[in-house]
């Protein structure tokens, strides 16, 4: 597609996304406003941000805390349309492989529904959660939520770019303006995504990033921290050593730097499309191109690995990864100083 033609779809996008926006705003289009309060975490452009790392991350503060939360998704991949409680025994192909993922970390029961208010509507009438985290939310605005978390990528170079370009799609990666969309953010979470390895200091942010952000929403940072990599069928470790890797996520290359900067070296890198469901026969062949060599791959794409030959599932390992955002003490305090504000004053 032409430039020309990529600027004049943006520009319509922008229009429509604008109205709709406006609409809500004054309350043409009314939004679903639980009992219980919501917390949403969503981006601003297409693509991974690290959303579903982060809502496991809230789901554990929340439970740590003495809270009850449940987290609800879209389900994006899945046939399921919901609203239905994600089960560990479920298919990805049924509920999507990020619900999945998290309904498998147990730390919080997952709902998915493509009509989110009647997702929420289903998670108040089972009666166990006390809050509710919405995934990839931001620009679901019919389902009303107390706090906004909007969770920025900037683990590259060609990311951050693109962020300060704030181009809408399809000529660029924004869901809606740049400015406009972060003024309603409650706090902005930069994900970096790759994983750091022992000693790691945290570098600076780039200062045109913080420039572009909006004055006066609170900024934090999250990182992975690395918890071993370990064989799917046995749960064995992998030592650092030459391996494959595998990923079909939003952003492959910080899946395969981080690999390397644990200590692995990469013989083949095989990077598909975000929610790529993978054939017995793409894996067979990947195994077989270094015989007895490891093959590693994202948590996010290990459950989709389950129903594959023992011969894949012996070669595949998956790197194991915990969420840090910092500092953390004041990301938890302001998020229930927000919730409570925002239900002492109705």
């Amino acid at each position: 597609m032409s430039k020309a033609l990529l600027k004049i779809g943006a520009a319509l996008y922008g229009v429509v996304a604008t109205a709709r926006g406006l609409l809500y705003d004054i309350g043409v289009l009314r939004a679903y406003r639980p009992g219980i309060p919501v917390v949403s975490i969503g981006n601003v452009t297409a693509g991974g941000n690290g959303k579903t790392p982060l809502c496991l991350l809230l789901a554990s503060e929340f439970a740590a805390r003495g809270m009850r939360p449940a987290i609800l998704s879209r389900g994006y991949g899945g046939s399921e349309r919901g609203p239905y409680r994600v089960m560990p025994t479920d298919s990805p192909s049924r509920v999507g492989d990020e619900p999945l993922l998290m309904a498998r970390a147990n730390v919080a029961p997952v709902y998915i529904a493509r009509v989110r208010a009647l997702g929420a509507r289903r998670i108040e009438g089972d009666g166990f959660a006390d809050v509710i985290i919405l995934d990839d939310g931001f620009q679901h605005r019919a389902l009303a939520r107390d706090v906004d978390i909007v969770s920025v990528f900037a683990g590259t170079a060609k990311s951050i770019e693109e962020f300060l370009l704030g181009k809408l799609l399809p000529e660029g990666l924004f869901r809606e303006h740049r400015d406009a969309a972060l003024k309603r953010a409650s706090m902005i979470v930069v994900s970096e995504r790759k994983v750091a390895a022992e000693g790691d200091a945290m570098l600076p942010l780039d200062e045109r990033l913080l420039k572009a952000l909006p004055p006066g929403v609170p900024v934090y940072r999250s990182f992975f921290e690395a918890a071993g990599v370990s064989y799917l069928k046995t749960g064995k470790p992998v030592a650092p050593g030459a391996v494959q890797a595998l990923a079909a996520i939003a952003n492959p290359e910080t899946f395969f730097e981080s690999l390397e900067r644990l200590g692995f070296s990469i013989a083949d890198r095989h990077a598909f499309p975000d929610h790529h469901a993978f054939s017995e026969g793409e894996l067979v062949k990947i195994v077989e191109q270094h015989p007895g060599m490891p093959v590693i791959c994202t948590a996010k794409d290990a459950v989709k690995l389950e129903g594959m030959s023992e011969r894949v599932r012996g070669a595949c390992a998956v790197l194991n990864v915990k969420l840090r955002v910092v500092p953390a003490d004041a990301f938890m305090v302001q998020i229930e100083r927000k919730i409570l504000s925002g239900r002492q004053g109705e």
